[in-house]
């Protein structure tokens, strides 16, 4: 199906705008979710034999696979995986629009769908949640949790009025970024971990540690392997590498095991199980805050980024 020469971005730009319905789009984001052709097709309502219609006419349009079939389903192709994720973030966005004009024919002030990383919502949303709703009763929010790809793109297709994650490194045009958590690099280990107890560390007093990481891309990461490459130290990963606060604590109750976290997840954690190890380290990294397009700073959103940053302010 794929030609020996790529189509460029513009003409496949040109050519989806053209001929790509949403029809098609609600396909594709039924195939990610089901990754077989009969059941996709029973959940958004069409035949198989239409299903198999369309979907040839996407990856036509396309010049590309995007599922491949074997013998209990379909498996989908890093295109398909690209393709859906934006099916989807197009199907969030009519909800909003959808929600927003219902919200307008009943004269109600629409929700906001906000998007957040986990540390936002822990570190910035939780704590404010309760005295939001005590100071803006009629302030509606829809808020779902996602990765920073997903927030990001969701809030360009407009699928999020606002999304709060860690400053970008490059904030997109049109857009705006307002810090509200600073944050900083902290190592965490069980209350049995021999160096808890410690007044003063160094790295290497952790050579037989083993250590949780996250992945290289990680701002974290980053800072740790910076640390160790000025220390000259190789570290022990540990076999199992996990994010979730929740699973973090599990591997924490083993005696020799280290994590390095940002300070905004240790606030998280039972601190009658976890300690911070005192090493000495100058290691912040980028603060939580809310990004938002300027044209939608409007109304209720202005509210709500007004509170957040009063809030903020408040924070030792």
């Amino acid at each position: 199906m794929t030609s020996d020469t790529p189509t460029p971005s513009s003409v496949l730009h040109e050519r989806l705008l053209a001929r790509l319905r949403l029809r098609h789009l609600k396909l594709i984001d039924a195939l990610a979710a089901h990754s077989h052709l009969r059941r996709a097709a029973d959940a958004i309502h069409i035949s198989q034999p239409a299903a198999t219609q369309m979907l040839q006419e996407v990856e036509s349009l396309i010049d590309t696979p995007l599922f491949e079939r074997h013998a209990r389903g379909m498996r989908i192709t890093e295109a398909g995986r690209l393709l859906a994720l934006h099916a989807r973030m197009v199907i969030d966005a009519m909800q909003v629009a959808s929600d927003g004009l219902a919200a307008l024919a009943a004269q109600e002030t629409r929700a906001l769908r906000i998007g957040a990383i986990e540390a936002a919502i822990a570190s910035v949303l939780q704590p404010a949640l309760n005295v939001l709703h005590a100071k803006h009763p009629k302030l509606r929010l829809f808020i779902e949790e996602g990765n920073i790809e997903r927030l990001t793109i969701g809030l360009r297709a407009g699928a999020f009025d606002a999304v709060l994650l860690r400053q970008p490194a490059r904030v997109p045009d049109a857009h705006r970024f307002v810090p509200l958590r600073s944050d900083s690099v902290v190592v965490i280990a069980g209350i049995n971990h021999p160096a808890a107890q410690r007044k003063r560390l160094r790295l290497r007093d952790l050579a037989d540690s083993r250590w949780v990481l996250p992945p290289s891309h990680f701002a974290v990461r980053q800072v740790m392997e910076a640390a160790w490459a000025a220390e000259q130290i190789v570290p022990r990963p540990h076999a199992i590498q996990v994010l979730t606060p929740q699973l973090v604590r599990a591997l924490l109750s083993q005696p020799d095991v280290v994590v390095p976290v940002p300070r905004t997840v240790l606030d998280q954690l039972d601190r009658s199980a976890v300690v911070e190890l005192p090493l000495r380290m100058n290691a912040p990294i980028a603060p939580l805050g809310i990004l938002y397009r300027i044209d939608n700073a409007v109304g209720p959103l202005v509210l709500l980024v007004d509170f957040l940053v009063a809030q903020a302010k408040k924070k030792p």
